[in-house]
């Protein structure tokens, strides 16, 4: 018993010794996704810092070129009258061809005024990321430029043409800005969250080109007037240097701009992207990630986690942010392996911090069980042993009491029958009494098919064979059958709604075969019928069988009892036995009924009919 109870604990030790290591790895598994996205979200928000910080710079300038040197141009244009001569001015550069002179005569002379001259010295002053402030004649290609070349054929030698003055160094980098006015194949889609819809008049940012003044790779942000172009030329190192910070492991972006041009390409970033620089077209053969990078070009909608690709044979994590006001995209290239955690030390050190909690918390508690199952059980056998043991022997003595009662009265006294006829044959063989001899050996035959019938039924009494074989239903048509047989009497037997496997006790169902035998036993006997119908049917979450004859029949309630009235006690004494009741109707002259309802053991759920 002790062993028993043992073993729901030792079960318990053994499964908590297998929680443990599950929560251990969910744990380390759990906490290495949390620091990997905790470290993820970190590179995130510095390289979103970083492209509001650039966003922002941009943005100011957007303004210098919008509301100041638009703004002091235009109002100069409408309030300057054309110069007579053409002076240059030491203040810029001025280029027009000979035969526009008399058309260029007001915008030279605007472009020059103390109000523009001023205004373009101030933004070159508070805005050192600015090469240059340029003005241009868009109908005659006239350009005035802040502060002076060497001399206009700089301008010149570095790409700049009267005739075609919408071009610079030969590339269509104004008509091509990023959502600017001439760019039909460009994106025009891009709308800052919270801010106004997109200009139709800009400023706009160019893609890298060398510039005009100087040959050096820069870009541009312009705005387009009435009939005029104004905008500032911009050094890439000192726009985009102190917004996106010195060079580190985790921020070393990589700019494109929505056409797909590189506009900036960190140390870094060309270690995971090589060969890109400044006015090249980015492309790299990971299809998935093109894709999903045209999608940001053409919309500047920047997904919330980053994008995923194999860069220098390593695992790497793309982070991106926008720059609207240039409609740029930075993308920061970061291994994997430098975001994740040390797996291995963060396994072993969770899976040591979970399985110190076996022994400081587990072992105790299994300890304790353990003691108090051992006292409870052995109080509890110590308690339980003499009564069972007491009803056992009790129980063992009954059963031998009953089989030597049994033997007793049939068997030995049958068998000494047999032997007494026996002896008798034999002295009357002696004797010379053959015939005498012959009548005892008959008696001693027929002694011993009795006893053998006997024997017969005290083991069917046991568990009759026909129930174990064939179940109740079966075995109560067997014997209607067999009955008719012997007694020639007709007989018809029914099961109505009966269960397939009808949840009786054992006991209840030998109590019901042997009521049925009896019955129809005291029918022969007693009744005479002509016929006799025998029904076994479920009613109300009970089982019952009735046996009806039509013959004498008898008044159960006369004084005198009939012959059979101990094998009717006997019959309602199995039933009260099994939890059932047995009712008899009779009626001289009509016949008798025998009624045995005996209850279910649960519910019934599955019935058929016969």
């Amino acid at each position: 018993m002790v062993g028993v109870a043992l073993l729901p604990l030792v079960a318990f030790a053994v499964l908590a010794v297998f929680e443990l290591d599950t929560v251990a790895r969910s744990t380390a598994n759990a906490t290495e996704t949390a620091i990997l996205q905790h470290q993820q979200a970190n590179t995130d928000a510095a390289l979103d810092g970083r492209a509001a910080s650039l966003d922002k710079t941009m943005g100011a300038l957007d303004i210098v070129v919008q509301e100041g040197l638009t703004a002091t141009l235009v109002k100069s244009l409408s309030t300057t009258q054309a110069s007579a001569s053409m002076k240059p001015t030491p203040n810029s550069t001025y280029l027009s061809l000979p035969a526009n002179t008399g058309a260029d005569a007001k915008f030279a002379s605007a472009s020059e005024s103390p109000a523009v001259t001023a205004e373009a010295q101030l933004v070159l002053k508070n805005n050192p990321e600015i090469n240059s402030v340029w003005f241009e004649n868009q109908t005659t290609g006239a350009i005035r430029i802040y502060p002076p070349v060497s001399n206009s054929q700089v301008l010149v030698n570095n790409g700049y043409e009267l005739s075609q003055p919408e071009e610079r160094g030969g590339f269509s980098v104004l008509a091509n800005s990023e959502g600017g006015p001439s760019a039909a194949d460009q994106p025009n889609e891009w709308v800052q969250p919270g801010a106004p819809g997109v200009s139709t008049d800009g400023p706009f940012w160019t893609d890298p080109y060398p510039l005009i003044e100087d040959g050096l790779p820069g870009v541009s942000a312009w705005y387009q007037g009435p009939s005029i172009q104004i905008g500032v030329d911009v050094s890439l190192s000192k726009l985009i240097t102190p917004a996106i910070g010195s060079t580190s492991s985790n921020v070393d972006p990589l700019i494109i701009s929505a056409s797909g041009t590189v506009v900036y390409a960190s140390p870094q970033s060309s270690v995971a992207f090589p060969d890109m620089s400044p006015g090249d077209v980015f492309t790299v053969p990971q299809t998935r990630f093109m894709s999903s990078l045209r999608h940001m070009e053409a919309t500047g909608a920047i997904p919330h986690a980053p994008l995923t690709a194999t860069l220098d044979r390593a695992s790497t994590d793309v982070f991106t942010a926008p720059v609207y006001s240039s409609h740029w995209i930075i993308a920061n290239p970061v291994p994997v392996s430098a975001l994740e955690p040390n797996l291995s030390a963060l396994t072993l050190g969770v899976n040591d911090s979970v399985h110190r909690l076996f022994p400081v918390m587990v072992l105790p508690v299994l300890l304790l069980l353990v003691g108090l199952a051992f006292i409870a059980t052995t109080l509890l056998s110590r308690r339980m042993y003499l009564p069972v043991q007491a009803l056992t022997d009790h129980a063992v003595l009954e059963e031998r009491t009953r089989l030597a009662r049994e033997i007793h009265d049939t068997l030995a006294q049958q068998l000494t029958g047999i032997v007494l006829e026996l002896e008798a044959a034999d002295t009357l063989l002696n004797r010379g009494s053959e015939g005498r001899a012959k009548t005892s050996v008959e008696k001693a035959r027929e002694l011993a098919r009795g006893a053998l019938q006997e024997a017969r039924r005290s083991v069917w009494n046991l568990r009759p064979a026909p129930l174990s074989a064939t179940g109740l239903v079966a075995a109560i048509g067997h014997e209607v059958e067999a009955w008719e047989e012997r007694t020639g009497i007709p007989a018809r037997f029914k099961a109505r709604a009966v269960p397939l496997h009808p949840p009786l006790s054992p006991t209840a169902e030998v109590a019901l075969l042997r009521i049925g035998q009896e019955a129809l036993s005291n029918a022969a006997r007693h009744g005479h019928p002509e016929h006799v119908d025998v029904e076994l049917r479920a009613h109300a979450q009970e089982l019952v069988l009735s046996v009806r004859d039509d013959g004498v029949g008898f008044d159960p309630s006369a004084g005198t009892p009939r012959e059979d009235c101990f094998g009717l006690d006997g019959m309602a004494e199995r039933a009260r036995s099994a939890g059932g009741t047995l009712t008899v109707v009779s009626t001289p002259g009509h016949g008798t009924t025998v009624t045995t309802r005996l209850p279910f053991t649960e519910p019934v759920i599955e019935v058929v009919s016969a």
